[in-house]
């Protein structure tokens, strides 16, 4: 019982920690956002969004997905999983001296089709390495909740991120600003990527042990088309959007993610806890504190989306220039398509515990090849706006395959079923009011209040929200004083 309740707070805190921090720093970019819109062209502004898509794809082949298998390695490794850790950064780096070498040996062969010169690509290189690292690192810090490790390096790349970019921007590539913003963005990473290495060394001293490379690859490779989708459903329509209408039309539609990103940064935060907090409780078999956990995670998630697409045409107009305005029409079905993307994260903790990482693979890849047709079919017809609905209707199928597979694996009985489709009924009725009321922003903001009125007393009433607040509170001001 004692082991519970410290267990609970425990991971209440990382939870609050995660969230609030990531805020914290996404404030950050958004506060950048109208710096960076103003600066850039929309064409600039595309390219950059067409190499963070590059780089999305390639830290996953390069990195291997390894990051993957450290929950499942904890159990199997326990004392000696800084030992496997460390033979996976070691095997990272292998696989980025592969990559050097073959991106410049063949360079001329894809050069005009990425369109980027042989420096960026070895940025864009160095950059998806050391991203992988930083996956690698998250999910081994996020087995202990240490939130505060996380933040440390978060707020480092973000205020990076941010300042050199300008700086580079402005000074020294005043006439290639696409550049400037591309080194900006990757310079921070790539320090972070070697302390990660520093970090894991110190505790473990690397070895080629092929042991270890062989659970790891076996565990994760099958990720990797896993991950490489789930990139293309997120990311690859801003490519085919470039090059199949232009580099303009990209970066509007890329803007339109800004406002997506307030709800992403809850999921990607919560995830941190989510994931090893259900790990924990599929080793107990506390199959009814999943199914009640995973009912409140929703409704949670639920409730912040729909608030978020009530005022997300005011968001695009304080954050963008007149430019960018256009990505407003975008928004809702992003935002939607996001919330099933979140959904999914649900039954797919399921599939990584039982180590069946096939069925995510194959789930995911389906979803993207469908993405990919009706991209092709849509985009030229309709312009950027289809990509918006092509992405919401690939991640529902999304969610349902991997929902069904999950269901096979571990039986009906530890979803909310329910809740779990009502809830996202609701995101969608919300996302077609708040649609069809875009033009009168009093309506949208009188029916926001209601929202949160609502919100609120759902929290009172589940979590003791208000009595909590007050107690942290006092407790704070104990501190102070």
């Amino acid at each position: 019982m004692k082991y519970e309740m410290n267990h609970k707070r425990k991971v209440a805190a990382a939870g609050a920690g995660y969230v609030v921090g990531n805020y914290l720093l996404k404030g950050i970019t958004f506060l950048s956002a109208p710096i960076f819109t103003r600066l850039l062209s929309t064409s600039n502004y595309g390219d950059v969004g067409a190499y963070i898509s590059y780089e999305s794809i390639i830290y996953i082949i390069l990195g291997l997905a390894l990051h993957a298998s450290i929950n499942n390695a904890k159990y199997k490794y326990k004392e000696k999983l800084d030992e496997y850790v460390s033979s996976l950064v070691l095997l990272a780096m292998v696989s980025l001296a592969a990559w050097l070498l073959f991106a410049n040996v063949f360079y001329d062969l894809y050069s005009e089709r990425v369109g980027f010169s042989r420096f960026v690509v070895n940025v864009l290189l160095f950059h998806s390495f050391a991203s992988a690292l930083h996956q690698i690192y998250n999910a081994y810090i996020g087995l202990y909740y240490e939130y505060k490790s996380y933040l440390k390096l978060s707020y480092f790349h973000s205020l990076g991120n941010m300042a050199f970019s300008l700086i580079l921007v402005l000074t020294v590539f005043r006439d290639d600003r696409t550049t400037g913003r591309i080194i900006g963005i990757s310079v921070p990473m790539i320090l972070i990527g070697l302390y990660i290495v520093c970090f894991f060394f110190r505790k473990a001293r690397p070895r080629f042990d092929f042991a270890y490379w062989k659970y790891g690859v076996i565990y994760s490779l099958p990720i990797v088309p896993h991950g490489i989708s789930q990139v293309i459903l997120n990311s690859f329509d801003k490519i085919m959007i470039r090059d199949m209408i232009g580099s303009a039309e990209a970066g509007i539609y890329n803007f339109s993610y800004v406002v997506n990103t307030i709800v992403a940064v809850a999921k990607t935060a919560l995830e941190n806890v989510w994931k090893p907090w259900v790990y924990d409780k599929m080793e107990r078999k506390q199959y009814d504190a999943i199914r009640k956990g995973i009912s409140d995670y929703v409704w949670g998630m639920t409730a912040f989306t729909s608030l978020v697409m009530m005022v997300s045409p005011e968001v695009i107009k304080v954050l963008g220039d007149r430019a960018y305005w256009d990505s407003t029409e975008c928004v809702v079905p992003i935002l939607i398509g996001g919330y099933f993307a979140f959904l999914y994260s649900i039954p797919s903790i399921i599939e990584y515990y039982y180590e069946k990482t096939r069925f995510i693979a194959i789930g995911t890849g389906l979803a993207a090849a469908v993405n990919i047709i009706l991209n092709y079919i849509f985009i030229p017809r309709y312009g950027y706006i289809a990509a918006a609905y092509t992405t919401l209707f690939t991640y529902f199928l999304y969610f349902l395959f991997h929902y069904f597979i999950a269901r096979k694996l571990q039986g009906p009985g530890i979803f909310p079923n329910r809740n779990l489709f009502l809830a996202a009924f609701t995101v969608a009725a919300v996302g077609a009011v708040s649609l069809w009321l875009e033009s009168l922003w009093m309506i949208r903001w009188l029916l926001e209040v209601f929202i949160a009125v609502l919100v609120v007393i759902w929290a009172n009433r589940e979590f003791d929200a208000i009595n909590q607040l007050k107690t942290a509170w006092n407790s704070y001001r104990k501190k102070q004083g």
